[in-house]
């Protein structure tokens, strides 16, 4: 009877195995991140395009507190006696105490909307409103305050027919063009955590810095609102969230322009000190 031929077991504890392969040449292998760069149009019609049915709740929402704090401004004015100058001044005041905190909430909302890397809900317009109320008094406040000043001295200016009253009216025109375009930037920065010194100075700054595409955001968005009150129906759709997302962009597009200016500025500077 032919025996049967036993192979023994060979010791494979010397072969790699698979995990050693997978470390020798792991399948992923580290890389840089990609920076995603989109364009204005870009940022700003995807934008609206992915939170469309956000935006339009919160733009029912701030409208609300909006008109809620006319009615009730309204009202105390009509019992309060007086001239009609403190009751308008009282009914502003009561606007601003609704309307301030509301827009913060947006913008606080737009900001993290915009933010490639953030997780944004609904809860973010609360947490504005009540983390950024007090600052959006104030802030609202110095906006209504300084524009009814420049109606008025255009008003005043404009009844002067003499070379004197024409300068002073265009440069009143000249303030008025200067502060809607730092307006612009203001609640944006407002809710970044600014100081009040480096807000002031940072709007103005970047007014400045894009002047004719700051103005000409400003001129197309008053005529935008003009035709969605017109519509009627626009008003409680967009009216809000157009101007909340097109600052916020504009002024995300401006500080990336002034970071690569930055960035190539350094560059240039080191090779030059590494040249000599």
């Amino acid at each position: 009877m032919k025996a049967l031929k036993v192979e023994r077991p060979t010791d494979r504890s010397s072969d790699p195995s698979l995990w050693d392969d997978l470390a020798r040449e792991p399948l992923l292998e580290e890389t840089d991140i990609i920076p995603i760069e989109r364009s204005f149009a870009r940022r700003l019609f995807g934008g609206f395009y992915e939170h469309i049915g956000s935006l339009i709740l919160l733009n029912l929402a701030v409208s609300l507190q909006v008109l809620v704090g006319g009615a009730i401004g309204l009202l105390i004015g009509s019992v309060v006696p007086g001239g009609s100058g403190p009751r308008i001044l009282l009914a502003a005041v009561v606007v601003v105490l609704f309307a301030g905190p509301a827009f913060a909430g947006l913008f606080n909302y737009v900001r993290n909307m915009s933010d490639d890397d953030a997780r944004t809900t609904l809860s973010d317009y609360l947490a504005g409103m009540r983390k950024y109320a007090k600052r959006s008094w104030v802030l609202l406040s110095v906006q209504a305050a300084t524009g009814a000043l420049l109606i008025l001295n255009f008003r005043f200016y404009s009844s002067i027919h003499s070379l004197a009253g024409t300068i002073v009216l265009l440069l009143i025109l000249l303030l008025t063009a200067l502060w809607a375009m730092a307006g612009s930037y203001a609640w944006p920065l407002l809710v970044r955590d600014l100081s009040w010194r480096l807000l002031a100075r940072n709007s103005f700054f970047l007014g400045l810095a894009a002047p004719a595409s700051t103005l000409a955001m400003v001129v197309l968005l008053t005529l935008l609102s003009a035709v969605l009150v017109i519509t009627k129906v626009g008003v409680l759709v967009f009216l809000f969230p157009v101007w909340a997302v097109t600052e916020n962009v504009a002024l995300m597009r401006l500080v990336r322009k002034f970071r690569a200016r930055q960035e190539a500025a350094d560059t240039t500077q080191h090779s030059a000190q590494g040249g000599q």
